[in-house]
């Protein structure tokens, strides 16, 4: 049984957050999903999730990221805040009303490429250049603020 990581985030646009993913090396797949951007890492080991997480919810350091794992068909849901992981929570309610793609992958009732396949206009990958990476996430920051009039 394969395991799955997953960085629900509070970033609106997607290729932001493929950008930052790529900066950080960070490698995997953003899905865009009606709940917003996702991040389904390639490697869903603890270190990797960790090191994840802290680089994502450390570049914004206002709102609150969930990683989710499904591990040994175990779901566990913590939440990270400014880099740091603050609590866990309980999975079915940190994750009620996530997209339903969200608890697909982690309940392993459809592959990431099941999805992608269906989705191929919704799935960005991390798997660029960090110079190109780095360029992308200054442009995309740059529409973020125009978005929120910032």
């Amino acid at each position: 049984m394969t395991d799955v990581a997953i960085i629900l985030t509070p970033i609106p646009r997607p290729r932001f957050l493929t950008a930052l993913c790529a900066v950080n090396g960070i490698r995997g797949h953003v899905l865009e999903t009606s709940g917003g951007p996702i991040a389904v890492l390639d490697d869903a080991s603890p270190e990797h999730v960790e090191k994840a997480a802290r680089a994502v919810s450390g570049f914004i350091k206002g709102p609150e990221f969930l990683v989710a794992e499904s591990r040994e068909g175990n779901v566990r849901v913590q939440v990270w805040k400014a880099g740091a992981m603050e609590r866990e929570v309980p999975a079915g309610l940190a994750l009620a009303d996530s997209p339903g793609v969200v608890t697909s992958l982690l309940t392993r009732a459809s592959t990431f490429e099941e999805i992608a396949d269906t989705h191929e206009d919704k799935v960005h990958s991390t798997h660029i250049g960090r110079i190109k990476a780095y360029r992308e996430l200054i442009k995309e920051a740059n529409a973020l603020r125009k978005d929120i009039g910032a």
